[in-house]
């Protein structure tokens, strides 16, 4: 507000030809927030969060090995990506569903198939 105040009372003359300096503590970091979308982006770490550290104690159940040691080892670095990967493709239950119908897409091609096939002898099995 004082910067634009300034501005309105003494305005600064300016030309295409200077370069555009841009100053981002001049906007209050609440406008970022809203502004570009990092509730959603704090969801999607958080679930990261939650679902990495409950297979961190799983893991650590299983083997014995501690947070640490798990970060380390192959298993840990895995199990990572896996929890990160999942949680990006997998925002919302929408996106399960979207899936399921990609799933269904995929498999409708083997079911007509497998249906034409249905109570006739194949070649295949004929030749045996």
């Amino acid at each position: 507000m004082a910067r634009r105040r300034l501005l309105e009372e003494s305005p600064i003359p300016s030309t295409n030809e200077e370069p555009v300096l841009f100053d981002t503590s001049e906007i209050p970091w609440w406008a970022w927030v809203r502004r570009f979308h990092l509730p959603e982006a704090e969801k999607l770490n958080g679930r990261a969060c939650m679902v990495g550290y409950f297979m961190a104690l799983i893991v650590d159940q299983l083997t014995g090995y501690g947070l640490v040691d798990q970060q380390n080892s192959f298993l840990g670095k895995l199990l990572l990506h896996i929890t990160v990967f999942g949680v990006l493709l997998v925002r919302s239950t929408a996106d399960l569903d979207k899936f399921k119908n990609l799933l269904d897409e995929a498999t409708f091609y083997d079911k007509q198939w497998q249906a034409t096939w249905a109570g006739v002898p194949r070649p295949s099995e004929t030749e045996q």
